[in-house]
């Protein structure tokens, strides 16, 4: 189980059968082909399909709840994704809607923890005038702020708020609504967090899981040394670099300062870097390679997300080689998503390399013109992709989910995979 293994054969549709009568039965009132609800010692992730943006919802072995961004991008049909499963409702309402059905198995109508990997209007929620206004302040209800609304979140941690020193938020109306929302929260008493990087007790199981961590690993331009809870910085001494007041040639941009996380359950390992970046200008500035840095400080993993959306600038070639996942996901949903290079990176299709398995959220068909060659390595293009680790973090399944309709079923149904010691 330690080696390279080649696991073609262990995915199926819904018409492979063995899989789905493996797993549970579903729960009365559930349609054929539904995945079966969360059961106690088992983690859930569910990288939550719209069409719009980044969004990802943790289920922890107990019920702890946790969700990873929510973007409502607004670019116009052709270069994006349609809104998923309709246009009928905002991003931030359908990820909520989600995330509420899968928690209900728990017991669950709140998050416990929300995290904002960076301030950009695909991981927090963009704004349009049409937007509703929120009841308890100067700002729209969109992403974030929006499944804040409809599930409840005990603690929102962000990059830095309220002092974001060096690097604040763009000064953009998606910015200063997210800011705003925070605000509100403040002066409701609701807690916001600034991430601490290093930590593994900012983000807690609501009771003792054995084997079950998240370590917050980089953030706001810093990055686990891996002893302890120390952090060192990413980037050279702002006195080097470029005045503020000039074009960012060479200073630090929002991507480079997202949140990463590393969560273990058992031997089960996962990553997730949001937005980080590893270009460096053609070798002119290798301080700008943050994705290197994280990946090391991560190191292997099962199961990692595609930094940056599989870009052109990010998944370089450290980055699959530190982290060395069975399994890929990309949260895709725009026509340069993902890059050629990063698409053979993280399917590893070098002549005689075993290949890994790698999941689209969506793949939009000029980006798969663009990748026509790598696409028989691909295992889905379009759905919510779920992770499920059996209880103790031994082994793991992969299914994707019909993201056209509201409760759609499976479409694809990959493993068991064991994970590495």
């Amino acid at each position: 189980m330690g080696g390279p293994i080649d696991r073609r054969g262990f995915c199926a549709g819904l018409a492979g059968g063995w899989l789905l009568a493996a797993a549970p039965r579903v729960a009365a009132g559930g349609t054929d082909g539904a995945l079966p609800p969360w059961t106690p010692g088992t983690l859930d992730i569910h990288h939550i399909d719209t069409g719009r943006g980044n969004a990802t919802f943790i289920l922890g072995p107990d019920g702890t709840t946790l969700l990873i961004d929510c973007g409502t991008n607004h670019d116009g049909p052709g270069l994006s994704a349609p809104t998923r499963p309709d246009a009928s409702r905002q991003p931030g309402e359908w990820v909520a809607r989600y995330a509420l059905r899968q928690a209900r198995a728990a017991g669950r109508d709140s998050l416990d923890y929300m995290v904002a990997t960076h301030i950009h209007p695909d991981h927090v929620g963009d704004v349009m005038p049409d937007l509703a206004p929120a009841p308890d302040g100067d700002y729209r209800l969109t992403g974030l702020s929006e499944v804040d609304r409809l599930m409840p979140a005990a603690v929102v941690i962000d990059r830095a708020y309220p002092d974001y020193g060096a690097l604040p938020p763009l000064a953009a109306p998606f910015a200063t609504n997210y800011r705003a929302w925070l605000d509100a929260r403040v002066r409701a008493g609701r807690a916001v967090a600034a991430a601490r990087v290093g930590s593994l007790e900012q983000i807690r199981p609501r009771t003792p899981v054995p084997g079950f961590a998240i370590r917050v690993l980089a953030g706001n331009g810093r990055v686990w040394t891996g002893r302890g809870r120390d952090s060192r910085a990413l980037f050279p001494d702002g006195a080097t670099l470029a005045p503020a007041d000039r074009p960012p040639a060479d200073r630090p941009v929002e991507n480079m300062m997202s949140l990463a996380l590393r969560l273990d359950y058992g031997r089960f390992g996962y990553f997730t870097g949001g937005d980080l970046t590893a270009s460096t200008r053609d070798g002119r500035f290798p301080w700008m390679d943050v994705e290197t840095p994280v990946a090391a400080a991560c190191g292997r993993v099962e199961v990692a997300v595609a930094d940056h959306h599989g870009y052109f600038d990010a998944c370089g070639p450290d980055f699959v080689r530190l982290l060395d996942a069975q399994a890929y996901v990309i949260p895709s949903w725009h026509a340069t998503h993902p890059g050629m290079a990063q698409m053979e990176r993280l399917t590893n299709a070098w002549p005689g390399a075993s290949p890994r398995d790698v999941f689209a959220t969506e793949l939009l068909p000029a980006a798969a013109q663009v990748n026509e060659r790598f696409l028989p390595a691909l295992r889905s293009r379009q759905g919510h992709v779920v992770v499920r680790v059996a209880p103790g973090g031994g082994s793991y399944r992969i299914f994707v989910l019909d993201s056209t309709r509201e409760e759609g079923g499976i479409t694809l149904a990959c493993g068991p995979y064991a994970c590495r010691a």
